[in-house]
């Protein structure tokens, strides 16, 4: 029997991760949460996500760039998918989107989006990342 997948959702915003897991959770995926970088690496460690959908600034403005470097570059979890979320250009009016495969490569990242995210658009994401997990040739 195929275990369900395994997702993350790390966010200082209690909304979103009530409203994320509500909408995966009803997909089927095995939801957890955590809302600082710091309590993200530890679930990473300790749960093994297959996927981690992260907030860029919580407790720092960069702490969802910390946490996607400590994953990427560690052997142990470097083939987790990462789904960056964003509200930086709502709030700061500063474009930070990635472009390219290689901006998305330097973000330590496996896909972006800026917030909001529609429900719709963020199960598709979480779709195509895990398939590109289960088949790392296909992305």
């Amino acid at each position: 029997m195929k275990t369900r997948p395994k997702i993350l959702i790390v966010d200082d915003d209690p909304d979103f991760i009530e409203i994320g897991r509500l909408s995966l959770e009803g997909k089927g995926y095995q939801i957890l949460s955590a809302s600082t970088g710091r309590e993200g690496w530890e679930m990473v460690q300790k749960e093994r996500p297959d996927l981690v959908i992260l907030d860029l600034m919580m407790e720092d403005l960069d702490a969802g760039m910390t946490l996607s470097h400590k994953i990427k570059t560690d052997p142990r979890h470097a083939g987790t998918q990462i789904l960056m979320l964003t509200s930086i250009a709502r709030e700061t009016g500063m474009d930070f989107t990635p472009r390219t495969e290689e901006d998305l490569r330097k973000l330590k990242v496996d896909d972006f989006h800026p917030k909001p995210i529609k429900v719709k658009t963020l199960l598709e994401k979480v779709e195509k990342l895990l398939a590109r997990r289960e088949d790392p040739g296909s992305g």
